[in-house]
């Protein structure tokens, strides 16, 4: 009875929203609809005549593989961004899955199953404190992450204790974990991780667009008081978003880790905390919660990372990257007040 309510209320929620949102598309509509994927396309035409390697398979393979972290922590942080929430302990939480999971196999001999069990167990309750603490104690999402992003931090060095580590120990599926993080399928030659990432942006688009809990979690963000009224318990949703996104980090740390063989607590300085904030909010996501979309999201990480290759490709500086990536940034939160301006008048 209760799953039949919930049902009921999550479609009459999502049918309000879209007659509210429904507008007949213009070609100024559709540009403001559709920016993200015009930028992709406009800026893999631009990168092409820069650079004659940029559409080489081995480029597209490279940049298939590098995004593939970017795209698991997306799909986390979008969910926090529905709920009207937001996660800056993504990088900190990736760094513990790539140094738990040394530790487990390396150090305490774990085998690489049970270690990547309880990695991801150990990264969920990660993201179970900042659930409860931003769910049910109605603590501020961007203090609380920013703390837990300093314990996180924390806990990878006092784990490592300041060593990169390497990945070894006497399970026989130690070599197979890491082909699949370093290696490519024999009849395309697409990597094999990129599967995995594939499967999952599948799933989240199947919640997100068919499951009554996706929807309520969208509800949740953009009409919190609604779903309130309706009787739903908008804390759960709100602390399992949270427990999804630290999850995902932790997988892609352990992911990390299969495709280098080894760990660094160097890891928590990476940029993936920025870059998939940056990603879901190009895709159509809005800091005030209840937008987004998994299609868009996944445009959004691949504008980053062809920034980010090109300017690779361009033998541009790592220190005037930063400076790029900083104005993609602004630039993706400043479109994304514009588009919401234009599209609730």
């Amino acid at each position: 009875m209760q799953n039949e309510k919930e049902n009921q209320t999550a479609s009459d929620l999502t049918e309000s929203v879209m007659l509210v949102g429904e507008r007949k598309l213009t070609p100024s509509t559709f540009v403001i609809k559709y920016n993200a994927p015009i930028i992709l396309v406009l800026l893999i035409i631009v990168s092409a005549i820069i650079s004659p390697v940029f559409l080489s398979w081995v480029n597209i393979i490279n940049v298939l593989r590098q995004q593939t972290g970017y795209l698991i922590i997306a799909m986390g942080l979008m969910m926090c961004l529905l709920t009207g929430g937001i996660d800056l302990s993504v990088a900190s939480v990736v760094g513990f899955g790539s140094i738990m999971i040394t530790e487990m196999v390396t150090m305490r001999d774990f085998g690489v199953i049970p270690a990547i069990l309880v990695t991801l167990v150990c990264c969920a309750l990660i993201g179970a404190v900042n659930g409860f603490l931003i769910a049910y104690l109605r603590m501020a999402p961007f203090i609380v992450t920013l703390a837990m992003s300093y314990g996180a931090m924390g806990l990878v060095y006092i784990v490592s204790r300041g060593a990169n580590r390497m990945l070894t120990g006497s399970d026989p599926l130690i070599e197979a974990f890491k082909i699949f993080g370093q290696g490519n399928d024999p009849l395309i030659g697409l990597p094999w991780r990129l599967y995995l990432t594939i499967v999952i942006v599948i799933i989240f688009w199947f919640i997100l667009k068919y499951t009554s809990y996706g929807r309520l979690m969208t509800a949740t963000g953009s009409n919190p008081l609604a779903v309130f009224l309706a009787g739903i318990n908008t804390k759960i949703y709100r602390f399992s978003a949270n427990v999804i996104c630290s999850t995902l980090a932790g997988l892609a740390g352990i992911l990390i880790t299969a495709s280098s063989g080894a760990s660094s607590p160097m890891t928590v300085s990476g940029d993936y905390t920025m870059t998939a904030i940056a990603g879901a909010i190009i895709g159509g996501g809005d800091l005030g919660g209840g937008k987004g979309s998994v299609p868009l999201t996944v445009v959004g990480i691949f504008i980053m990372g062809l920034i980010n290759n090109i300017m690779n490709l361009s033998n541009v500086p790592a220190y005037p990257q930063w400076c790029v990536k900083a104005v993609v940034i602004i630039v993706a939160i400043f479109m994304r007040s514009v588009v919401n301006t234009r599209t609730s008048r």
